[in-house]
């Protein structure tokens, strides 16, 4: 039969002391080396975590250009695009802000400036969580943000958004024929495709979203091609989360275009939306008004006036 020997594997003899204390210094050593390293790698991180924890950079209080991908602008600047705010360059007036366009000097490139009044927001805050909101509005079909201004000048705060220019004005002008405007059949449809593209990316397409609460013809610009594009984000809230159904919100928007549902509850909805668009799918296909200042009041509104001339049909 054969046998096997196991050998016993050699045990090594303590080591000294002097060997264990250079043992541990050479630990230690290694230690300090890594951890110096990671500080150095994650040093920026560090520092700006404590920035913050300050209260932030003057610069770094809209989460910082570079994360928003928008551009910063002096007010300067923007005064220089528009010859001081003046007339001339004045494309829009409203209650909330008033809309310029603006040819920026460095670049030549034609922007909307929009500013607003002095009292149209209420606080920093208010202004930021807007700039930040539509930041994140990315559609061929809604007006981009460019970028922003928020200066202090003597007295007056200056919180002013820069959008991209949109060259052939808005669906209201073709729609009254102003300045010879028109629209084929075709045209129309395709504006009407396009703009419920642009409201439905800010209902389902974003991962928090949005009800415009404003849609109505003077807030659908034309741009090249005839392509449509849904703008003036002033009224812009955020949309229910969760299982929620509504979110409850001041009444705001424009009379003939609000929907009554929302007057009445007081609860948003993205259907809010979805009523003042269908009013002006009624508006491109009976060409007319959506109050008709010539006709009572009960009937003067064109949903009246199509449920009449329906019941007048059958």
């Amino acid at each position: 039969m054969a046998t096997f020997s196991v050998s016993s594997p050699a045990v090594s003899p303590p080591p000294s002391r002097s060997n264990r204390w250079v043992e541990y210094v050479v630990g230690v050593g290694v230690v300090a080396s890594l951890g110096a390293l990671l500080f150095c790698v994650f040093r920026g991180r560090i520092m700006r975590k404590l920035r913050e924890g300050r209260g932030g950079s003057r610069k770094g209080s809209v989460k910082e250009e570079k994360l928003l991908k928008l551009r910063r602008f002096e007010f300067e600047e923007l005064e220089k695009a528009t010859k001081n705010f003046s007339r001339e360059y004045l494309l829009g007036a409203g209650s909330f802000a008033n809309v310029y366009k603006g040819v920026l000097e460095s670049e030549g490139e034609i922007v909307a400036i929009k500013r607003p009044h002095a009292d149209s927001y209420t606080s920093l805050d208010e202004f930021r969580n807007e700039v930040k909101l539509l930041s994140l509005v990315k559609h061929k079909n809604l007006v981009a943000l460019v970028g922003y201004c928020e200066e202090t000048t003597g007295n007056v705060r200056e919180r002013i958004l820069v959008y991209e220019y949109v060259p052939n004005g808005s669906l209201l002008d073709y729609m009254i024929g102003r300045g010879g405007r028109s629209l084929t059949w075709r045209q129309r449809v395709n504006i009407a495709i396009g703009a419920a593209k642009g409201i439905g990316h800010l209902h389902k397409g974003m991962k928090a979203s949005i009800i415009h609460r404003d849609v109505k013809p003077s807030n659908i610009l034309i741009g090249d091609g005839m392509e449509p594009k849904v703008c003036d984000f002033g009224l812009v809230r955020s949309g229910p989360v969760g299982d929620r159904s509504h979110v409850s919100s001041q009444i705001k928007g424009t009379p003939g275009y609000l929907d009554p549902a929302y007057c009445s509850t007081f609860h948003l909805t993205p259907f809010s939306d979805v009523y003042s668009f269908g009013i002006i799918l009624l508006q491109l296909v009976s060409a007319r008004p959506v109050l008709a200042s010539n006709r009572p009041i009960p009937d003067s509104h064109i949903v009246q006036w199509v449920t009449n001339f329906l019941l007048n049909f059958v």
